[in-house]
């Protein structure tokens, strides 16, 4: 097609979509912006006609009037804007916040919307309350801010890993959602610098995630990072924090003396001597463990920008010091954003890199807690540390964790570059064609380092270390996605429409690669350098996956008033078998809203300034499993017998499913939007029911198929039904005081629907006891075990115990102080068929407050969260109670003893096991619930203070984070997240992390969590 025909074609395709093409005198070009930068959906109107257009992702416009016409602007959340044109042809305007309507722009996935506009359930924060948390994961900032968002942490720890759930358990294998950083897609956000950030965006359901296809059954979160301003002065911004991390809890457990009569007690009632003697010796390895840790964070940027170009750079680092021993977390960010116009075309890139370096403690907590009866150090023993030797201790041994924390080096070293170019070529007034391409590489270095050390003759697997050993991981991961896209977006008359079409292909290599050496000449040697000789085992591999797609979206208002919206996506994903179509899908999605408020017939008078409801149907899928699992795998260590000659051989030794496809997931949902008392008071309100349909799960197959694995298949069903609710107050009295109240509450119900047979969670113990369970008609993951009924204080209460009447065996190893087990069926027999459901990790209801105010030049804010209704199975009494080894919890001072203390609920205390006292009861399980004052922050501006005319503002402020929680749990912390639970499977047996989903309300080994004090200064000029 020649040049000559290509315009005749665009023109006639103009006609075709928009019903006419008006030529007009004078053509105006802008870019739209705020403080913060573009704003994109700014409509912009030629006064007294329907000519109008609206700003794109980059704010920029273009539009064709009268030269003597005025142009009216107008944003949801902001003052509208009156500008004659006089001969202009560049038009570049800021727009000012109207105080009594925020947050009303939303981000929609490749491209955005006024909130007035939006049909699917989209929720957001901004700048301002991201930068109120001082964390290494930015995801912490929505926690309590957002309805139906819940953010739980694996423990206190810096660094700690998160969980972001969605609108609930959605699924088996996981749970995360899909991150895009600036059009870029990413596992996770840790990485960032929450200061670069604008917003976050969180698609929650499906008319708005379903775009993204089968990466968005678990939500959908955007990020968007800041780009400059365009035609604004270069500007310096410097941020300064500094402060400490402290301990807020700590637990009560037995000293020395306390120690060795528990010893001495447990020897009695099993009729052993009770002879330990004190050896005098009294260490609070709980103090020595827990300490202050220094916290920092320093950055600055430049940002600016020309008539048709901005920039922004950043560089932050940020060190924290965590309060458990030989654990801290290190990070260096850089970060350049532009953008710039040439004619019609639009350019706009994000780079950053960023390093991490985390230390951990993986000892804190893990199995036992240190008997206090040890000594701080051990100069004359291997290593300078000592465990306890049983021989003195009537059996009792254990390691010394406090001492391994010290001992063993656990580094790992991440590498992130993140880039993400997008141009966008502009064919006709309102036809836009561009092409994002992201790109994502991780690099990832581990450093296990075990010295040699001798620290008892007891339990010498794990406190004697004869040759060191080191194990070395690198690994590396390199995405792609390169997604062109074509949009039509215009208004003519009362209607409004905007198209979209466009592909996606993301590839993602995943490299590893790991090596285990022992023996290496000195312990000062953590490299494997040229010690080959010394490498007894390695491991890794290489895992190559793609995900092609078509997708396309049409929104559609007539009269601002009827809305429409249809997704439709296709993805193929190289994750399932090529056969039978088994790895194409096609989603879904369909919502439509009515403002009624628009209506000609609505009161101007109305209690309800803005009052929209919408709803809505859409189809999602996942496909976040491991690659290859269709496949069978051979087992390289298959030997075979030949002559009686054994002989190596390969062998399928476990069975796949071939037909395993995409865990799909149908949401429907109806809400409402509205404004009250002059849009002071804004809230959206949700219901949801999303069922989530052959989910991925492990189904058991018989033993006479030669394999005892269970095989992945397409199983499982989930149904998630929940109550969403967010209301904000802005009071604005024009005076010297001015705040603003958030309100955040969400409800879910959350129940398995099919599973062929039950699943169980993590073991706690080393006799294999699972305190979790997965079965129809039960939450995900719910606790499983035995009801008590207080404990025997008596032979007499045995003998006369009815659930026990039909049960000799049991009432012939009973004795006083042993748990009194309730006879759920009632036939006087205690077994399996006795255990219940405990309670679930799945709380009722999570609700936040937010409170942001101003008065004169000081400024403050804080942000409560809680969660009720939820159950905690508190592993960490079994050790403290029941176990051989290590310290006991406080509370065994109160244990039963015939004769001496026996009005009590503590069980004797004893270790052989014949009654089940250590089995999974209610005696672990408690109340999740808490109340939380997450950040507390109060400012004061200095701008006039210091009144130099190149300072545009400063401001110094106090921050503190996790100030107190109102629970009655009784461990370090009630937001527990998951256990880190996990037996074998790593690289050379070190513990894998359990998934999320099966050791989720399950406090094993979780880090105390940090209250912060922060003092920062924030300067610009």
């Amino acid at each position: 097609m020649n040049n000559y025909s290509f315009k005749r074609f665009a023109i006639l395709l103009a006609f075709l979509c928009s019903g006419a093409l008006i030529a007009q005198q004078t053509t105006i070009t802008g870019t739209v912006s705020d403080d913060t930068g573009p704003l994109p959906g700014v409509n912009i109107v030629e006064k007294g006609t329907v000519n109008g257009t609206t700003t794109d992702f980059d704010g920029n416009y273009s539009i064709t009037v009268a030269p003597e016409a005025t142009l009216v602007f107008s944003y949801i959340g902001y003052q509208n804007q009156e500008i004659p044109v006089n001969g202009q042809t560049t038009v570049n305007v800021t727009m000012i916040v109207d105080a009594q309507s925020l947050d009303e722009v939303v981000i929609t996935g490749f491209g955005s919307q006024a909130k007035v506009d939006v049909t699917g359930a989209i929720a957001q924060i901004k700048q301002q309350e991201i930068k109120q948390i001082v964390n290494a994961d930015p995801t912490n900032a929505l926690q309590g801010r957002l309805a139906g968002v819940q953010v739980e942490s694996g423990g206190g720890g810096p660094g700690a890993p998160t969980n972001v759930i969605v609108r609930g358990i959605s699924s088996l294998t996981n749970t995360f959602p899909l991150y895009v950083v600036d059009g870029a897609i990413v596992d996770d956000i840790t990485f960032l610098n929450a200061k670069d950030i604008i917003d976050i965006q969180v698609l929650k359901d499906a008319t708005s995630a379903a775009i993204y296809g089968t990466r968005a059954a678990n939500g959908v979160i955007i990020i968007s990072t800041n780009r400059g301003t365009m035609d604004s002065a270069p500007k310096v911004s410097v941020d300064i924090r500094s402060g400490a991390n402290s301990v807020g809890r700590t637990l009560d457990f037995l000293d020395g003396p306390e120690f060795v009569a528990f010893l001495n007690q447990r020897s009695a009632n099993e009729g052993l001597p009770a002879n330990i003697t004190d050896p005098g010796i009294n260490t609070d390895f709980q103090d020595l463990s827990l300490n202050s840790g220094f916290i920092q964070d320093y950055g600055f940027n430049i940002s600016g920008g020309g008539e048709d170009s901005s920039y922004f750079f950043s560089a932050n680092y940020y060190d924290e010091e965590g309060i458990v021993t030989s654990t801290d977390f290190q990070r260096f960010n850089v970060r350049f954003n532009s953008r710039f116009k040439t004619g019609k075309f639009t350019f706009e890139e994000s780079f950053s890199y960023n390093q991490r370096d985390l230390n951990d403690n993986t000892f804190f907590g893990n199995g036992t807690f240190t008997a206090p009866v040890v000594r701080e150090s051990a100069p004359e023993r291997l290593g300078g540390f000592e465990a306890i030797d049983s021989n003195l201790y009537n059996g009792s041994g254990g390691t010394n964790n406090f001492a391994l924390a010290q001992l063993v080096d656990d580094q790992v070293t991440q590498r992130n570059l993140l880039g993400n170019f997008n141009v966008k070529y502009k064919i006709l007034e309102g036809l836009n064609i561009g092409v994002n391409i992201g790109v994502d590489y991780r690099n990832t270095y581990g450093n296990f380092f075990q010295p040699t050390f001798d620290l008892s003759p007891t339990d010498q697997q794990v406190n004697l270390n004869e040759l060191n050993d080191l194990t070395e991981v690198r690994g590396e991961i390199l995405s792609t996605n390169i997604e062109p896209t074509i949009n039509y977006k215009n208004t003519f008359g009362k209607h409004g429409i905007d198209v979209l079409l466009g592909g996606a292909r993301q590839q993602t290599d995943n490299n590893s690669l790991a090596v285990l050496a022992e023996g290496l000449p000195s312990n000062n040697i953590t490299n494997i350098a040229s010690f080959a000789d010394q490498i007894v085992n390695s491991g890794g591999g290489r895992f190559l996956s793609r995900v092609f797609s078509l997708f396309g979206r049409v929104n559609y208002k007539f009269d601002n008033k009827y809305l429409f919206t249809a997704i439709v996506r296709r993805d193929a994903s190289s994750r399932f078998s090529p056969e039978d179509d088994f790895n194409n899908i096609v989603l879904p999605a369909f919502s439509a809203g009515w403002v009624i408020s628009n209506e000609d017939w609505w009161p101007e008078d109305s209690l309800f300034n803005t009052l929209k409801v919408r709803a809505g149907y859409g189809e999602l899928a996942s496909q976040n499993i491991g690659d290859f699992l269709f496949q069978s795998v051979l087992n390289p260590s298959s030997n075979v017998s030949f002559n009686n000659t054994t002989a190596g051989g390969f062998a399928i030794t476990s069975l796949v499913d071939e037909n395993i496809s995409f865990e799909t997931a149908e949401s429907t949902s109806i809400g409402i939007d509205g404004a009250i008392l002059n849009n002071s008071i804004t809230f959206a309100a949700d219901y949801f029911v999303r069922n989530n349909n052959d989910v991925l799960a492990q189904v058991a197959v018989p033993s006479t198929t030669g394999s005892a694995n269970a095989v992945t298949q397409n199983a499982a069903s989930i149904r998630n039904r929940g109550f969403e609710f967010q209301a904000n107050y802005n009071h604005n009295s024009g005076g010297d005081f001015d705040f603003n109240v958030g309100l955040t509450f969400a409800t879910i119900s959350n129940e398995l629907t099919e599973l062929p047979n039950p699943l169980v969670g993590p073991s706690i113990d080393e006799e294999g006891n699972t305190p979790n369970r997965f079965e129809v008609g039960q939450p995900v993951g719910f606790f499983f075990g035995f009801e008590n009924d207080g404990i025997y204080r008596s032979q007499a209460e045995i003998d006369n115990d009815p659930g026990v009447a039909n049960d000799p065996e049991r009432r012939a190893i009973l004795q006083p102080g042993d748990f009194r087990r309730v006879d759920v069926d009632g036939n006087g027999i205690i077994n399996n068929d006795d255990r219940v459901n405990l309670g679930s990790p799945v709380a009722d209801f999570t609700y936040g407050v937010t409170f942001n105010g101003t008065y004169k030049n000081w400024d403050f804010g804080l942000t409560l969260n809680g969660v009720q209704g939820n159950e905690i199975f508190n592993a960490t009494r079994f050790t403290g109670t029941f176990f051989l080894d290590g310290n006991k919890f406080g509370y065994v001072r109160d244990a039963f003893v015939l004769g001496q203390n026996e009005n009590t609920n503590i069980p004797r205390a004893s270790l052989p096991n014949a009654a089940g006292n250590q089995l999974p009861s209610d005696f672990y399980v408690e109340d999740g619930s808490y109340l939380r004052l997450r950040t507390l922050e109060v400012g004061y501006d200095l701008t006039d203070f210091i009144n130099i005319e190149w300072v545009s503002n400063a401001r110094i402020f106090y921050n503190m984070q996790n100030v107190f929680t109102i629970t009655d749990y009784s461990g370090y912390d009630p937001e527990i997240g998951s256990t880190l639970a996990g037996t074998g499977g790593g690289f050379f047996g070190n513990p894998n992390n359990t998934p999320p989903i099966f050791g989720r309300g399950i406090d094993l080994r979780a880090q105390p969590r940090p209250r912060t004090f922060i003092l920062g200064v924030q300067v610009s000029f």
